[in-house]
């Protein structure tokens, strides 16, 4: 059992406000028709106006495909919707803060960068100080790789052996993560070196993770696997089912409906499905699982470590494909490109792709309220909370409350270590290994 410490400054007062923060579990239990003429339109969560074919342009697109060649599966569907070239979610919107659909765990409070610093200084320490690299896969904005940054140049940690890497996908969020780290704004070049300013730190931006270089690696994964695409199988009185997505002549709107042959999905994890008793439910994404294998191969190859942290369950949760506009949880087909696009993390399933990598263990999982106190949450806003206003006091535990209680992100966020076996101390925030 992971002991809770308690805060030690005086004002610690339980308050719980208003989540805005991308947890919001979501069973839609939309029904599932087996031909597009059904007109039935699926209802979103907060009863948002559904686009159409004449007033989206992705639903327009998707609907020429479908009509030319049958529904999509849903992992399609989520990579059209979130990085279709001109109309794609990523490539066009501002996704984070408050101005965004969403808000990261970086973005509530420095706290969270200041610990993952902790985190990266204590498993590169425990490794003999050899040449560190430092990677952020997903890293949005650049918040948190801005607050790890800051507190290692403040303790003056490896600065002439220090290399950085961002793993970024979109060029919108590279000229966000430049504006963030270097206060200007410009394109970053792939691969290209450029150096932190008031350091000797390197930083690249890479696409691939071959790009990286041959050193002790710590990865760190906030938030990157539950933007993967996913597949939705679904049990039925005929056996499992991969649910696709079609669009609706009638309404001219995207739906749900069950494939009535068995796919090459549902072929591939069909000893897997056959297996499932409990739950009607199954998502599964094959992307997160060789993202995982190939983390695993790089830090058994060069040594280091890679937290991962999402929100997420171990193989318990069935449905949790939803949508997210202005912080409020939305019908995942109600308006493609528009809308953020995800799906709760299975960690049970990444656990055991990456230990078919051989040479490496797992820590966890481990809840992000557990993980966070164990790093030292209280005692640091408690160094915080000195000589502040009651105002400003009040505003750290509020961040502190969204990123630990229960009723936010505390219970509904969790996290997982990769080691290299050769690692000999178990991992900071951690306890046993899985």
């Amino acid at each position: 059992m992971f002991s809770i410490r308690q805060f030690s400054y005086v004002f610690l007062q339980r308050i719980y406000c208003s989540s805005s923060n991308r947890y919001q579990s979501s069973t839609t239990n939309h029904p599932v028709n087996s031909s597009s003429s059904n007109n039935k339109k699926n209802s979103s969560t907060n009863s948002t106006v559904w686009a159409t074919s004449d007033t989206n342009g992705l639903v327009k697109q998707l609907s020429a495909r479908i009509k030319s060649g049958g529904p999509i599966t849903v992992a399609e569907f989520m990579r059209e919707s979130l990085l279709n070239p001109k109309y794609g979610y990523y490539t066009r919107h501002e996704v984070f803060g408050k101005k965004g659909d969403f808000i990261t765990a970086p973005e509530i409070s420095q706290m969270f960068g200041e610990l993952l610093a902790v985190w990266v200084m204590y498993e590169h320490s425990a490794n003999g100080n050899n040449p560190m690299q430092l990677v952020e896969l997903g890293p949005g904005r650049g918040t948190l790789m801005n607050d790890i940054i800051r507190v290692l140049k403040k303790r003056n940690y490896s600065d002439k052996n220090t290399f950085i890497a961002l793993y970024e996908a979109s060029p919108l969020m590279r000229r966000r993560q430049a504006e963030t780290l270097f206060g200007r704004s410009f394109d970053p070049f792939i691969t290209h070196d450029y150096r932190i300013p008031n350091s000797n730190y390197s930083l690249v931006w890479i696409d691939d993770l071959k790009q990286l270089k041959s050193y002790n690696t710590y990865f760190i994964a906030n938030e990157l696997f539950d933007a993967y695409p996913i597949h939705k199988f679904q049990k039925t009185a005929q056996g499992w089912k991969e649910v696709m997505i079609d669009w609706n002549p009638i309404t001219k709107q995207l739906q749900y409906v069950l494939s009535p042959r068995q796919t090459t999905m549902s072929q591939l994890y069909q000893n897997f499905l056959s297996n499932i008793e409990e739950r009607q439910h199954v998502e599964i994404s094959p992307q997160r699982s060789v993202m995982m294998q190939n983390i695993c191969k790089h830090v058994k190859t060069h040594g280091g470590s890679a937290l991962i942290g999402d929100y997420g369950h171990w193989g318990e949760k069935e449905d949790t494909f939803r949508g997210f506009r202005k912080h409020e949880v939305v019908d995942a087909l109600s308006d493609p490109g528009n809308i953020d696009i995800t799906a709760d993390v299975d960690f049970e399933e990444l656990a055991l792709s990456g230990t078919q990598i051989s040479n490496v263990q797992f820590y966890g999982p481990i809840s992000q309220r557990n993980f966070l106190y164990n790093l030292g949450i209280d005692i640091r806003a408690t160094t915080l909370a000195r000589d502040k206003t009651p105002e400003e006091q009040k505003e750290i535990l509020s961040a502190v409350e969204k990123l630990v209680s229960p009723n936010h992100m505390g219970e509904r966020f969790i996290y997982l270590c990769v080691q290299n076996e050769n690692n000999k101390k178990t991992p900071a925030g951690f306890s046993s290994p899985y």
